[in-house]
C-alpha cells in the first residue's frame, strides 16, 4: 500500500524536508527516520535518535493517557440494532499530513483532517513514510491526545516500499540487524521503536512490508518483532502486500507473523484486498490452529477509490445476527472526506457531510438500519466513566477561537489542534419529534462557548409538542451533589422550556426529562439541574429535550446553540497556575515577526487542568495557542507597534475556567 494514495496530500519532496541540522531555528516537526545505517542523502537513522538530545522531541509528545472504555454496557445502548460491541474491531489507516514538515501541535488552518468518530474505532494507524525521506514515522502528539481521550490506540508507521517506489532490501536488513550485549542477542532498531513509542506516548507500530527480500531476512523480521513484543507492551500489526488470507502453508504463508510457535510476533495482521468469504473461513481455521483470536485478523477495505463491493464485504466480516468473524481495516480512511482546500467557506460543510456519510450513513443517523456502513456493524463505545464530564462540543479546529462565549482569536485560515478536541456526541445524530415539531442537530463553527465549535439545534416546535436529541452514552455513578450545567443560546419565548434527558442503568432506553433552570434572559444562558434525586444510580445516556407549551399561539422556529454540558459533583474552581514561562528560543522569520519555543513549569497538582493557554498581554483576550503539554511552539508572533511584548500562559480547567493568575515573560523586539 502506497503511503500517499491518489487524492490525498502527498508528502513533500526530499529537497523541502526540514533540515535536522538547523536545530532550534527550525520548527519542531514530527521526526521520521530510516533504520540505518544504509541511508539516502539527507536522511537520519533511528539508531542515532535519543529523546535526551533531540531538541524537538518534547513538542511531539502525547500527554493524554489511553482512557479505558465502559464495559458491560446494555445492548440497548447501541444506536443500530444490527451492530455488535466487544467483537470485531476497526482499524483506520489515515494520513493527517505528509511525512515531512508535519507540525507537532496543530496547524494554523481549520482545513485539517479533524477525525471525530472515535466511538467506532479501536486502532488508528498514523499513515506516513517516503523512501527518500523516512520509513519510520511516529504520530503527531496532538492526534494521539484526541485518540487516547476516546479510548483509541495509536500506531506509528514503518514502511518498506515496493522496489518501484524506491524500496531497498538493505533497509530491511538494517532493521533486522542484531547486536550481542553481555551474551544476549538484541535488535537495536526494534529497541528504538519501543523507546520512541514510550517517550512520545503512543501504543504501537504498523509494519507495512512491501520490499522483496529473501527467506533469511524475513525470518529475521519475525525474530525482531517477536523480540520486541516479548520485552514490552508496545504492539505491532503486520501487513504484507498480496496476502489475501491468513495461511500456514505454501509460499504465501503469513500465520507466523502473527504467532510463530510459542512466540507472539504481532498483535494483529492486515489482510490485503481481494479476500472473499472462503478466505475468511480459511483464515479463521488458521487462527484457531495457532491459538490466536480470529478477531486479530483485520480484513482490508480500500477507500482510496469507490469500491461498490465494500459494504457487502464488510457484512461478510460482520454478519447480521451472528458473531463477527474478524475485524475491519480501513485503508486511507481520510480519503472519504478528501477535497480541494478551496473554497474555504464550503470546506467545513463538505468535511462533516462526507465523514457522516461514511461512518453513520447518508441519513446522518446511526440508528438507520438500512445503511451497511460502520455504525451498522460496530456498536458505539464510550470513555465517559467518571465525573466530572465536560464537553464544549469543540471539534478541535475552527475559523476562530472562543473563551467564555467571546472570540479571543480570529482571522487567517483558522486553527486545528486535536489536543483540544472534546469528546463529541456518541450518537450523531439521533433525534425524535412529536406532532409537527422538527429538529436537526449539527456542529456549528460560527460561534462557541469554548474552542472553535458548538452544538447547533435547528427546527420548529409545535404547541404542546417536543423535540429530543440523544447525545452521549455514559457510565457515570451519580452522587448526592451531582448537577448538570448547560450553557446555551435559547429562545426567549416564555412558552419554551429546555430539559435534559437522562437514562439510568436499570432502564437504559427510558429517557427521563429533567428540567433545566436559568435566571439569564439573553446571550449565553447558564442552565442548571439538580440530579441528587438519582444519587446511587448509574447514568447511561444524556440528551436534550425542547418543548413548547400548549398555550403558545403558533409554532416556534428556533436556532439553538449549546456551548457546554457539564456533569459534576459540587462546583468548579479555578485551577492552579503554571510558573516559570520561558522563551527557550526565538527565531526571526521576517523583519517584524518571530517564532518562539516556549516552556513553563506546571503546578504541583494538575488533576484539575485540561490544558494550558497562551495569550498576548496579561489577560486572556488575545489567544495565541493552547496545549496540554508544558512546551509550545508559536510559529508566528507579529511585532505590530510593540517594542516589547508580554506573553502569559494560564492553566485551563475542565470547565474552561482559567487560573486567576498566569506565568508571564517579555519578548524585547
Amino acid at each position: 500500500m502506497t503511503t500517499h494514495p491518489p487524492g490525498s496530500e502527498a508528502p513533500r519532496p526530499a529537497s523541502t524536508l526540514v533540515d535536522r541540522a538547523s536545530g532550534k531555528d527550525a520548527p519542531p516537526y514530527v521526526p521520521y527516520w530510516h533504520p540505518g545505517p544504509t541511508l539516502p542523502t539527507g536522511c537520519a537513522s533511528i539508531l542515532k535518535w535519543s529523546a535526551a538530545t533531540d531538541v524537538n522531541a518534547p513538542f511531539n509528545r502525547s500527554v493524554v493517557a489511553l482512557r479505558p472504555r465502559a464495559k458491560d454496557q446494555a445492548p440497548e445502548l447501541r444506536a443500530n440494532s444490527r451492530a455488535r460491541a466487544g467483537e470485531g474491531r476497526v482499524m483506520s489507516c489515515a494520513q493527517f499530513w505528509g511525512t515531512g514538515q508535519n507540525w507537532p501541535q496543530g496547524v494554523s488552518d481549520h482545513r485539517y483532517y479533524a477525525f471525530s468518530h472515535w466511538q467506532y474505532l479501536d486502532v488508528l494507524v498514523f499513515w506516513a513514510g517516503v523512501a527518500d525521506a523516512g520509513l519510520i514515522c511516529p504520530p503527531n502528539g496532538h492526534v494521539t491526545d484526541a485518540a487516547h481521550r476516546n479510548g483509541v490506540k495509536v500506531y506509528g508507521s514503518v514502511f518498506f516500499p515496493p522496489t518501484g517506489d524506491g524500496g531497498n532490501k538493505a533497509w530491511v536488513e538494517d532493521f533486522v540487524r542484531t547486536k550481542t550485549v553481555n551474551g544476549t542477542v538484541t535488535y537495536p532498531v526494534t529497541d528504538k521503536l519501543i523507546e520512541a513509542a514510550r517517550y512520545f506516548g503512543f501504543d504501537g507500530w504498523f509494519i507495512n512490508y512491501e520490499t522483496p527480500t529473501d527467506a533469511v531476512t524475513e525470518a529475521g523480521l519475525r525474530a525482531a518483532l517477536a523480540y520486541a513484543r516479548a520485552k514490552s507492551t508496545v504492539e505491532f500489526t503486520w501487513y504484507e502486500g498480496g496476502r489475501r488470507e491468513l495461511t500456514g502453508a505454501g509460499d504465501r504463508r503469513n500465520d507466523f507473523y502473527l504467532q510463530d510457535g510459542s512466540k507472539r510476533v504481532c498483535d494483529s495482521v492486515f489482510i490485503d484486498y481481494g479476500w472473499d468469504n472462503a478466505a475468511i473461513t480459511r483464515s479463521i481455521a488458521t487462527a484457531k490452529k495457532i491459538t490466536r483470536d480470529p478477531l486479530d485478523v483485520y480484513y482490508g477495505l480500500e477507500l482510496v477509490r469507490d469500491v461498490p463491493e465494500n459494504p457487502a464485504l464488510a457484512r461478510l466480516v460482520c454478519p447480521v445476527g451472528a458473531s463477527h468473524r474478524g475485524s475491519l481495516a480501513l485503508y486511507a480512511a481520510h480519503t472519504v472526506s478528501n477535497q480541494p482546500k478551496e473554497p474555504k467557506d464550503a470546506w467545513l460543510g463538505h468535511f462533516y457531510r462526507a465523514e457522516a456519510d461514511f461512518w453513520t450513513g447518508p441519513c446522518h443517523n446511526p440508528s438507520d438500519t438500512g445503511w451497511p456502513g460502520i455504525a451498522a456493524h460496530i456498536g458505539e463505545r464510550t470513555t465517559i466513566t467518571s465525573l466530572p464530564f465536560v464537553t464544549h462540543f469543540n471539534a478541535g479546529h475552527g475559523t476562530a477561537y472562543h473563551h467564555a462565549g467571546a472570540k479571543v482569536s480570529q482571522g487567517g485560515a483558522g486553527w486545528a489542534n486535536l489536543s483540544l478536541q472534546d469528546i463529541l456526541p456518541t450518537y450523531r445524530w439521533i433525534t425524535c419529534c412529536t406532532g409537527n415539531s422538527r429538529l436537526a442537530a449539527s456542529l456549528a463553527f460560527d460561534d462557541a462557548w469554548e474552542g472553535g465549535s458548538c452544538l447547533r439545534l435547528t427546527g420548529a416546535l409545535a404547541p404542546r409538542y417536543e423535540a429530543c436529541v440523544r447525545l452521549y452514552q455514559t457510565q457515570l455513578a451519580l452522587a448526592t451533589d451531582t448537577q448538570l450545567t448547560v450553557r446555551a443560546q435559547t429562545p426567549s419565548d416564555a412558552k419554551f422550556s429546555f430539559c435534559a434527558l437522562i437514562a439510568l442503568g436499570g432502564e437504559p432506553t427510558d429517557l427521563v426529562p429533567v428540567k433545566l433552570s436559568t435566571t439569564d434572559t439573553s446571550g449565553w444562558k447558564t442552565y442548571t439541574a439538580d440530579l441528587s434525586a438519582y444519587s446511587g444510580k448509574n447514568l447511561v445516556q444524556l440528551g436534550l429535550k425542547l418543548h413548547l407549551d400548549r398555550s403558545a399561539p403558533t409554532d416556534l422556529a428556533y436556532d439553538i446553540k449549546v456551548g457546554q454540558m457539564a456533569l459534576h459533583n459540587g462546583t468548579f474552581t479555578a485551577p492552579p497556575p503554571p510558573t516559570g514561562l520561558t522563551i527557550d528560543h526565538a527565531t526571526a522569520t521576517g523583519s517584524d515577526r518571530k517564532a518562539l519555543r516556549l516552556r513553563w513549569t506546571p503546578p504541583a497538582e494538575t488533576g484539575a487542568i485540561r490544558h494550558y493557554a497562551l495569550h498576548r498581554g496579561t489577560g486572556t483576550a488575545a489567544h495565541l495557542g493552547a496545549t496540554p503539554n508544558t512546551v509550545y511552539y508559536l510559529d508566528r508572533l507579529d511585532k505590530g507597534s510593540d517594542t516589547t511584548t508580554t506573553l502569559t500562559v494560564t492553566s485551563v480547567g475542565l470547565d474552561g475556567t482559567h487560573s486567576t493568575t498566569g506565568a508571564t515573560t517579555t519578548l524585547t523586539w
